[in-house]
């Protein structure tokens, strides 16, 4: 493995973290304008932070297969 694409793995890596805080986050925030708008309160603010929450752990796993499927190469 050569240090170019060592780089690139790393730097892969560490935008996950945040990704996965944003998509929690987004969630949270889109379950909370529908609940105010319709009323809800808390339903949406559950379920979308719940899909935050897989959409956050769907881009980790895809992230890291990406990732180890280069350091293979």
């Amino acid at each position: 493995m050569n240090q170019k694409s060592s780089l690139g793995s790393i730097g892969a890596l560490s935008a996950v973290g945040i990704a996965f805080v944003l998509a929690v986050v987004f969630g949270f925030l889109i379950g909370f304008a529908l609940d105010r708008w319709l009323g809800t309160t808390p339903l949406f603010i559950i379920v979308f932070f719940f899909i935050g929450i897989a959409a956050g752990i769907v881009n980790v796993v895809r992230t890291a297969n990406a990732v180890s499927r280069e350091e293979k190469r």
